[in-house]
């Protein structure tokens, strides 16, 4: 067993599942573009990206074939990568460094893309070799429900923006009673000053927000 496999092994990262982190690619022009998404381990070595064709990591990486995967699981690191136009007052902008490393995050894995197949018009999949594995939190740390059902959260809050903006309102309010259901574990197991009770009050706020304009 090499040492990237090793390691990948220890973070958690099981072939054939799929994992959340935040992809980070960099545009032809060099700006930088972080998002939160789903990533599936094909291989000892190997990480599996599925992307819309119209999104901007899909475009940053037909142009610069590499991507770094931060691991981590603070909601408001998915919030306000998932979330880029809003402006969320007492979460700090993450920075990311010119080798993709987003700040802040546990552990980033450094990947090449090998090539891109088209899955079907609307995406495509990008198999990435993993170049290396950088470790950054030497503890690990308990497994909360809060914040995992926080970034649960964030998925669905994702995902009724566009139904809403489609006008798809039996979608949207599927979503919003799942997601209804993840603020009440949020608010029985986590203090209210948490990153994943305030997330949770965020989130809130811009559904609102997105049924309003729905609706008028």
């Amino acid at each position: 067993m090499s040492g990237i496999e090793w390691q990948l092994d220890e973070l958690g990262f099981v072939t054939g599942s799929v994992h959340e982190a935040i992809v980070t690619t960099m545009s032809s022009d060099g700006s930088l573009n972080a998002a939160p998404m789903g990533v599936t381990r094909t291989g000892p070595e190997t990480l599996e990206l599925k992307l819309f064709t119209t999104s901007t990591t899909c475009a940053n990486l037909l142009s610069n074939p590499s991507a770094c995967v931060n691991v981590t699981e603070d909601p408001a690191l998915y919030l306000v990568t998932a979330f880029k136009e809003a402006d969320f007052p007492g979460f700090p902008v993450p920075s990311i460094d010119r080798d993709l490393r987003l700040g802040s995050s546990d552990a980033h894995v450094l990947i090449a893309v090998e090539k891109s197949l088209e899955e079907s018009k609307l995406r495509e999949v990008f198999n990435g070799e993993v170049s290396s594995v950088e470790v950054t939190r030497s503890l690990p740390r308990v497994f909360s429900r809060g914040r995992a059902e926080a970034i649960e959260a964030i998925i669905h809050a994702t995902r009724i923006e566009v139904f809403s903006k489609q006008g798809d309102k039996e979608r949207v309010e599927r979503l919003i009673k799942r997601f209804r259901e993840c603020k009440d574990v949020v608010n029985r197991t986590s203090v209210t000053d948490s990153n994943e009770a305030r997330v949770i009050r965020e989130l809130e706020k811009m559904i609102e927000g997105w049924r309003d304009r729905a609706s008028g």
